[in-house]
């Protein structure tokens, strides 16, 4: 047997399976040995720009933008670094706003912020949560070129310095996450996303790992460029979590430089599609809920055959996010479709979220395996249940026949996953 560690929360499942199971992981690409240095190395030596303390001098205001709860940042260590470059320029701590960048997730709890942020950080700084719904926190600054109204937070836009953090790992719209997505979607309205999250500029179809053509890419970065973002510091992580490479400076050049590397370490190539896949979104906090856990059958429905089963493991420690009320509302996956392609993206109940899954439904049964959430309520949702990996395997093989070709993908929402052209899942 082949012995399989899925990650699930803070822990995980060790399953046994088949010898000839095929675990989609790449190499570990190995972590720097101090991850404060490389922070630092990559401020000393910015992509393409100026060094920040250079940028920040006689400026009297900065908003630093960070990722939220759902994102496994480093955000404590990175806006440490950066308030050692702004101190040098002389900014104070009064000067200096965080703001995170929600997009139209819920805010941040203040437990959740000393989790990110360390208390000193919470307690020195000011800390915003972005509220896409607030007309008060909110400014139209016209429209991109793909006419998305670029309605964002004026926190980014009154300022005398927008600096962005966060990590670049593959994307199932954005081909890649990080850079200029900490303003679109990050802190952008919710109103800016009924066009931005829609089609066409929201591709129907997983496009992890692509940004070549992918509009969704195109205008997220032509907002920030209107927004005007000064300096970027990114990161790239292996599956353990640990610091691959850090880039800082231009918000594109940075950006693709991160991309590289994350193209490089997390790019997975089957011989042959799965009748039965099993995912995990890789842990806490990317299986936080089911909305971010979703993230993990976008990469399973490109490796696995038309009619596969796949298993999603996902604590879900905080339960299912609004768009559970759209799927389960809807009368069947092709409904919840066929909804989502006449009125677009609700952000209220995030329906971008309940098409992608009714999307995966329609070529796939779905069993979530979690101890969190309610067997029938997930049915309600077209979903079947599983307390545990094993139990849902036996679900899943009496639905495959015989011989079935298992994949197991323990980081799947960190893979850029394909199968070989002559043996396409579709």
């Amino acid at each position: 047997m082949t012995v399989v560690h899925m990650p699930y929360d803070t822990g995980e499942f060790v399953v046994e399976l088949p010898d000839d199971t095929i675990i989609a992981e790449p190499p570990v690409t190995p972590a720097v040995e101090n991850a404060r240095s490389a922070v630092r190395a990559a401020l000393e030596e910015p992509i393409e720009s100026e060094r920040l303390r250079d940028i920040a001098r006689g400026k009297q205001s900065a908003t630093i933008v960070i990722n939220d709860i759902t994102r496994p940042c480093p955000t404590q260590l990175l806006v440490e670094e950066l308030l050692l470059e702004l101190a040098d320029a002389g900014l104070t701590d009064a000067q200096i706003t965080l703001l995170v960048a929600t997009g139209n997730h819920r805010p941040n709890t203040p437990e959740e912020l000393r989790e990110m942020l360390g208390p000193e950080l919470v307690a020195r700084l000011r800390v915003v949560n972005h509220d896409g719904t607030d007309p008060d926190q909110l400014v139209l600054l016209g429209k991109t070129p793909g006419g998305v109204p670029l309605e964002v937070n004026r926190l980014v836009v009154d300022t005398d310095l927008t600096i962005l953090t966060g990590i670049v790992t593959p994307h199932q719209t954005a081909g890649f996450s990080g850079g200029r997505k900490s303003i679109m979607p990050g802190v952008a309205s919710e109103f800016a996303l009924r066009t931005h999250h829609s089609p066409p500029i929201r591709s129907l179809e997983p496009v992890m790992g692509q940004m070549e053509q992918n509009v969704f890419h195109e205008e997220s970065l032509a907002a920030a460029r209107m927004v005007g973002v000064d300096f970027i510091i990114n990161v790239v992580k292996n599956q353990q979590g640990g610091i691959v490479t850090v880039v800082a400076g231009d918000l594109h050049a940075a950006h693709l430089a991160g991309v590289a590397v994350c193209d490089a370490a997390w790019r997975v190539q089957l011989d042959e599609p799965a009748d039965i896949s099993i995912v995990s979104p890789g842990g806490y906090p990317k299986d936080i809920d089911l909305h971010q856990a979703q993230k993990a059958v976008s990469a399973a429905e490109q490796i696995t055959r038309t009619g596969g089963p796949i298993i999603l493991v996902a604590k879900c420690r905080v339960g299912m996010s609004s768009f559970a009320a759209a799927l389960i509302r809807a009368e069947s996956p092709q409904a919840m479709v066929d909804q989502f392609l006449h009125e677009g993206f609700r952000g209220n109940e995030h329906t971008s979220k309940a098409y992608m899954y009714a999307r995966a439904l329609l070529k796939h049964p779905l069993i979530v395996v979690t101890d969190q959430l309610d067997a029938d309520l997930l049915g309600q949702m077209f979903m079947q249940w599983a307390p545990t990996v094993d139990q849902a395997l036996v679900m899943a093989l009496a639905m495959a026949g015989t011989n079935p070709k298992i994949v197991a993908v323990p980081h799947a929402v960190d893979c850029i996953l394909s199968v070989r052209e002559s043996g396409s899942p579709h």
